[in-house]
This record gives structure tokens, sequence and C-alpha cells, in this order.
């Protein structure tokens, strides 16, 4: 397992003003810059008292079924950001969904690449145990699998973090020092944003989690973010070029591709799927391009 490499950058002042209207695995190789810290005139020193969750789900309802990856993650119900709160590695975070491309949010920085390459728009917004809040660049999924929905108005809380979801935003916290962020298509701040609290006669309905909206691909190609190649290390974009296939699917079978094939043969098949290679991977620098098909029309093409 890579370890994870941040590098420091200008930290960012955070965008003020009011809510923004909103929208919407493994260890990973990543870059991050960081925020801005500062104190108000008259501030305690003293850590303050994280507050009880407000509407809180089961966290288990939220859990990755994948053995190898400990960590909580939902999609927003508008389906614009998937977040996550991941214990090993003392973080929560938010990712544009499904592509899990650059966030797309105004005042994004250039940051530092994983992978030691040119500076490209940071592809999360993170607050780790103890530390400001920041951005960061990873080139692997920030949750393993399809998560579920968290809808409105309810908080994700597990392991010292919490996430809610409102109209106006999705929010994470570091619940020792209440730093963390808040996001919407159009802008962010390096500011948790509470839910109100509220008090019921009685106790609220139990809350069920419902299966992500990812998107069916009737025909064209889409681009689903990168994986990355075992021989190289180096990111490749992988593109369904046709057929109805989800993002999330085509990222399963490449990791099936990946770990399965015998790499002295430039053919293999599996499941259905028949993938080629073009070029050489034992000698190839910066990764080769791997074209897959199975017999339901559906073709994914990853490439450097």
């Amino acid at each position: 397992m890579t370890r994870i490499r941040r590098r420091s950058a200008v930290a960012l002042a955070s965008i003020a003003g009011a809510m923004f209207p909103l929208l919407a695995a493994c260890t990973q190789d990543a870059s991050s810059t960081g925020g801005t810290e500062s104190a108000a005139p008259g501030a305690s020193s003293e850590q303050p008292t994280a507050e009880p969750a407000v509407n809180g789900v089961d966290a288990n309802q939220y859990a990755s079924s994948d053995p190898t990856g400990d960590a909580y993650g939902f999609v927003t119900p508008s389906g614009k950001w998937l977040c996550a709160i991941i214990p090993a590695k003392k973080l929560a975070g938010c990712a544009s969904h499904p592509t899990a491309g650059p966030l797309g949010v105004p005042g994004t920085p250039q940051i530092a690449s994983p992978d030691g390459g040119a500076p490209a728009e940071a592809n999360l917004i993170a607050v780790e145990a103890g530390k400001e809040p920041n951005f960061q660049n990873w080139n692997q999924a920030l949750f393993p699998g399809n998560a579920n929905v968290l809808p409105y108005d309810t908080t994700l809380a597990i392991d010292g973090f919490s996430c809610n979801v409102q109209f106006s935003g999705v929010s994470c916290r570091d619940d020792a020092t209440d730093k963390g962020f808040t996001v919407a298509t159009s802008g962010y701040r390096f500011e948790f944003t509470p839910l109100p609290m509220s008090i019921p006669s009685a106790g609220p309905p139990p809350i069920a989690p419902t299966a992500a909206p990812l998107p069916q691909q009737a025909r064209g190609s889409n681009q689903c973010g990168p994986v990355t190649y075992p021989e190289t290390g180096k990111p490749a974009t992988v593109v369904i070029v046709k057929g109805t296939l989800r993002c999330d699917e085509a990222h399963t079978m490449l990791t099936k591709y990946f770990t399965g094939r015998d790499k002295s043969e430039p053919e293999y098949s599996f499941d259905g799927w028949e993938c080629r290679l073009a070029g050489d991977p034992e000698s190839a620098q910066i990764g080769y391009t791997i074209n897959c098909t199975d017999g339901n029309g559906n073709s994914v093409v990853a490439q450097p």
C-alpha cells in the first residue's frame, strides 16, 4: 500500500458570505493545500465541545461493503457530491460525483498532482483530525463501491467526524475541533455549517438510505475519472465509449482486469469482457491503452 503524499501550497482564504445554493479506498496518493488558520478576537484557547449529531442516521447503513476499505460514504440527494468519513485516515471529505474529476467549484486551486505531474485542479475538499480543512488531489476513489444517499437535513457521524446535507450545501467537520468545510456548486467555505437544532415532540421516524442515482449512459462517450496502472503507478483516464454501463461498473471491471490478468498476454477474457492492450505494458513509461468490450454492446477504454 502506498503512503499519502501531501505537498504544502499557499493557504487558502475561505469564501465569505452566506451559504451557497446547493446543487448536490483503499490507500490513495494525495497532494493537498492547507486552509487558513485564524483566531477570532477574544476567542478561548479551549477546544470546543462537540454537540450531538442532529437527525443522525445509522452509520452502518453507509459503511463500505469492501472488506479492505474502512469507510462510511454517501451521495447527496442531487447526485452531485460523494462524501466519505475514513477512520483509518482520520479524514472526512467530498468529491465530485460520479466522475471523481475536478471539484468544479469557483475558487478551487490548482495544486500538485499526487504522481508528481503538473499542478491540476483539486478533486477533493477535506478536513483531517487536528488539522485545518484543505484541498487535495487523489488518484483513486474516495469511497469503494456504491454509496447510499444521505437525505437532506440528516447527519452521518462516526469516529469523531460529522457530515450533513442541507439544501444550501454539504458540510463535514472534525468534531473535536469543530473545524470543517461547506461546499456547494457555487462555492465553498472552510467552515462547518451545523443543522438547525430541532426538538420533535416524539422520536423521529427511522431514516432508510436509498441507492445513489448513478447515471446510465445512453450513447456517446462519458469520462469516468482515473484508475492507476499497477505496473507504472500512472493514472489512466477511463472513458465509456458506448453502451449503458455506469462509471462505477466500469471501474469495478477494470479493477478485476488489473488483478486477474496474465501480464504476459495482450488479451484477457473474464466475466463476459474481452480486454486488449495497445502497447507494451512491461516497457511503457506512461502507461498503455486498454480496450474492453462485452456482449451487451458496452465499450470501455482506459488510456494515459
